[in-house]
């Protein structure tokens, strides 16, 4: 939030005082400007959004995190220049009405809310950025594949068992983020999810890769370590446009030939079976990070010298 030193005008200063008053354990907004972009009400002990921030015509960024919220008033739908709004680590009880308030948001951040189910209506969302990590989701209305807007959908912690189909549906989509659920197989329709440029799978139960990835030209970084994968599929050499990969804590026996995926710098296999080491990986020119700890293979004196003037992780 921004602070002012300079002397207020006193319709500013009228203003500031309701704002203040309508919350009275925050004592920092006594000097705030009605024509600041950015406001942070964060740890404020809010129970509900104060109505004075309806006169914010100019805000585009609103920091709610770590109050007691639990609804999303309806003038806030009035505020067209707000673009974020953090609701992280609140009560949020959403309902089809919050839904519609927030409907204008391009950046929505509702971490740690112990939602558990969306209403039938988020498909009204025109918001590009999602992030709903910690919560009890485990499914997600068909409504949901409305988002005809949305780049970037983040769900890492939450209780899911598998990708809903209505994903399949988000075109736009450039980063999926599902961490630490449940999850054991990858869905054929993410193939079709073209645009897909980064793709976080790690923490889950999934056994293999599917053909239907080998379609997504345009993805940078996959990360799926600590799975139960046992082959990475040969076809993944093809991946042109790949740079970090993570299958760290799998049960790989093998990889491909990877060194032959010229834009690759990040690569990370360790805690796997491998019984040889990927010296390909180690020579690739514009490899910036490697590791390869706690494998099977062994390493003469000699090797582990090499490596560690490569600074490679064994």
């Amino acid at each position: 939030m921004r602070r002012y030193i300079g002397k207020m005008k006193t319709k500013h200063l009228i203003l500031a005082l309701i704002l203040a008053l309508s919350v009275p354990s925050c004592a920092t907004l006594k000097g705030y400007d009605y024509a600041a972009e950015d406001l942070s009400l964060a740890q404020t002990n809010l129970k509900r959004i104060p109505y004075s921030i309806k006169r914010c015509k100019n805000l585009k960024r609103l920091n709610l995190e770590k109050n007691q919220i639990r609804h999303i008033p309806a003038w806030l739908s009035s505020l067209d220049s707000l673009k974020e709004i953090n609701l992280n680590y609140n009560q949020l009880k959403l309902t089809k009405a919050d839904i519609r308030h927030l409907a204008k948001i391009e950046r929505l951040l509702m971490t740690d809310n112990a939602i558990e189910k969306l209403p039938d209506n988020v498909g009204v969302l025109q918001c590009k950025t999602l992030v709903m990590a910690r919560n009890k989701l485990s499914d997600l209305p068909p409504s949901f594949g409305d988002l005809k807007k949305i780049g970037n959908i983040i769900f890492y912690e939450n209780q899911f068992e598998f990708i809903p189909d209505c994903i399949g549906h988000l075109t736009t989509l450039r980063q999926i983020d599902f961490y630490k659920n449940h999850i054991k197989v990858i869905p054929d329709f993410m193939g079709g999810l073209e645009n897909l440029e980064q793709v976080y799978l790690a923490f889950n139960e999934i056994g293999m890769i599917p053909d239907t990835l080998r379609n997504l030209k345009n993805l940078k970084y996959l990360y799926i370590h600590h799975n139960s994968l046992k082959f990475l599929p040969d076809w993944m050499v093809g991946m042109e446009g790949l740079e970090r990969l993570g299958v760290g804590y799998n049960q790989l026996l093998s990889l491909p030939d990877l060194a032959k995926i010229k834009s690759l710098y990040e690569f990370d296999c360790e805690h796997n079976l491998l019984d040889e080491c990927p010296w390909s990986l180690v020579e690739k020119p514009g490899m910036e990070i490697l590791v390869i700890r706690d494998n099977y293979f062994k390493l003469t004196l000699e090797e582990e010298m090499r490596l560690d003037s490569l600074g490679v992780i064994y």
